[in-house]
């Protein structure tokens, strides 16, 4: 228990930094810890400071020993009471696939949202759970990619990316937004249809 509160709060030590490196740093600082960490860091996903849960989600992403004891707190924290919490939570659970199907009734929840940023992701983190709802739910991301908003243009173009060949109908809307009028969208997009097709895509404006 003595290395939990240690390695906890070393994570403290982190949290509040801003600078893109915060994580790669804390992680450097974990590592002769190994292991040992991945209880520590379930312990943190109940931390009060929210800052400290975001990054033990963080580092349980990047992490190369086994996470899986943390999956059961890390779906938890789909629920959480913080929207960036809930959704630093979505790659690390999802990563894991069908072992994470418990995941799918909280995501269920968030499609239809009025937050449109998680209507989309829960849609595109189901499917990478369980890829044989791409009938039902692929198309609720092909519809998203109409969105005014270019962030939610960009993120529904990514998870079409992130979904690979399931995704496939997705590439006459992707060949579309190689056209788009934000240079973000035009990138992804780019990327997605690549993903999509296995193919390298060229001449883009970006």
């Amino acid at each position: 228990m003595d290395n939990n509160h240690n390695i906890i709060e070393l994570l403290r030590t982190f949290a509040h930094r801003t600078d893109p490196d915060r994580v790669f740093d804390a992680e450097q600082a974990l590592q002769p810890f190994g292991d040992e960490i991945v209880p520590a860091l379930i312990e943190a996903l109940n931390d009060p400071d929210f800052e400290i849960r975001i990054l033990a989600l963080k580092i349980l992403e990047h992490f190369d020993g086994d996470t899986e004891p943390a999956l059961p707190a890390m779906i938890e924290a789909l629920t959480d009471s913080d929207r960036n919490v809930r959704m630093c939570a979505l790659e690390p659970v999802a990563s894991f696939g069908e072992k994470a199907k418990k995941a799918v009734q909280i995501l269920e929840k968030w499609i239809g949202s009025d937050d449109e940023f998680s209507h989309v992701s829960a849609t595109g983190h189901i499917l990478m759970i369980d890829p044989t709802r791409s009938e039902e739910l692929v198309p609720v991301l092909l519809k998203s990619l109409e969105s005014d908003d270019f962030g939610i243009r960009c993120q529904s173009a990514w998870l079409l990316g992130q979904l690979g060949k399931i995704a496939k109908e997705a590439v006459p809307s992707l060949r579309r937004l190689l056209n788009d009028e934000n240079s973000f969208v035009r990138s992804v997009a780019a990327d997605g249809l690549r993903d999509v097709t296995d193919n390298d895509i060229t001449h883009v404006a970006i």
